[in-house]
């Protein structure tokens, strides 16, 4: 339950007030089609607002570009941005940190070591294990059956979902979250062959660094270094079943779709968007400032910013014509079968 005195008072919602009761009341978040009463509606086209006032909205948070009736009991705010918008109104709504144990800040079924060092305000899940000289900073939320192995560092605010593993040495950052099933600090894949054709196993001695505000979704896997470190910048986000090898560096601000993959020892820059099932080899470097469209692959340094696709990797534009004509090759196949039997050449 949400009043719009509270809308009006973010800071970073741009959000403007227009009209209407800053005391009127929203219970839930509805898209308009299912909109009522009770509703907070977010609108950016004018058949949403159209079907949020049929529903006689509570509270309507609309595109300042769309005109606002004000003959209407509904509170308005109007922004330049609804996504924007919807990032800053929600968490007011947001019941995620409801799914934790909160009643008791450390369940007694968690084992934590006793040189481990937990700041003030820690929530420690069912059956969580927290190792061997581990700090944890102020805030944070650590889930059910989340392993936390020795020397490991969870910054301040940081929240590890359930059945999260975090490997011995590694460190994140600040304000993290990290979804379910994810490991971060799993060996590398690193192995050199025998003459007998056997393979031995190369240790993976070094960690895995995050900055702050980084997310990584559920199912992920981010491998330690061999020797040094594995890094994901500050702001950078991950979807669902993610893969970052041994020795990867990634910048500041990355958002990468669900099934993206990065080979050991490849970099990227910051500020780059990376679509589904993309795929990056090994020693491979990407400058800032990139889009890599989904289920591309990308074999080669990326050294311009802009927007790039396919396999093998073009300029976006150039994939897009490719991959159109895919679709045409057996008919030109049959076409030039044609030309060369009618101009009587022989085939090679």
């Amino acid at each position: 339950m949400i009043t719009a005195d509270v809308i009006k008072s973010l800071q970073s919602s741009d959000a403007v007030f227009v009209s209407g009761s800053t005391e009127a009341i929203a219970h839930k978040v509805l898209p308009p089609e299912q909109a009522d009463s009770e509703s907070l509606v977010f609108v950016s086209k004018a058949d949403q607002l159209e079907k949020a006032l049929k529903a006689q909205a509570t509270i309507i948070v609309a595109h300042k570009s769309l005109s606002v009736p004000t003959d209407t009991k509904t509170t308005f705010f109007t922004t330049p941005n609804v996504q924007l918008a919807m990032s800053a109104i929600l968490p007011l709504f947001d019941g995620k940190m409801n799914r934790f144990n909160q009643e008791t800040k450390i369940h007694p079924t968690a084992c934590i070591h006793p040189t481990a060092h937990l700041g003030q305000n820690v929530s420690v899940g069912p059956f969580a294990v927290v190792g061997e000289q581990v700090r944890i900073g102020d805030g944070a939320t650590i889930g059910a059956h989340v392993v936390i192995e020795c020397y490991a560092h969870v910054g301040a605010h940081t929240i590890l979902h359930p059945q999260v593993f975090i490997g011995a040495y590694c460190e994140l950052g600040a304000s993290c979250e990290i979804h379910p099933h994810t490991t971060i600090g799993a060996d590398g894949f690193s192995f050199a062959m025998a003459k007998d054709g056997t393979h031995k196993k190369i240790p993976q001695i070094g960690k895995v660094i995050l900055g702050d505000h980084v997310e990584l979704g559920a199912n992920c896997a981010v491998d330690r270094a061999a020797l040094t470190e594995t890094r994901i910048g500050s702001g950078t986000k991950m979807d669902n079943f993610c893969h970052v090898a041994h020795n990867v560096i990634i910048g500041e601000n990355n958002v990468m779709a669900a099934g993206f993959k990065i080979a050991g020892s490849s970099t990227i820059g910051s500020n780059c968007m990376i679509g589904g099932d993309a795929a990056v080899s090994d020693h491979v470097n990407i400058c800032d400032k990139v889009i890599i469209a989904g289920r591309s692959g990308v074999t080669n340094d990326v050294l311009q910013p802009g927007a790039y696709g396919g396999y093998p990797l073009e300029p976006l534009r150039d994939s897009l014509k490719t991959l159109a004509n895919l679709s045409q090759l057996t008919r030109i196949r049959k076409e030039v079968a044609r030309v060369v039997k009618h101009l009587g050449l022989k085939e090679e």
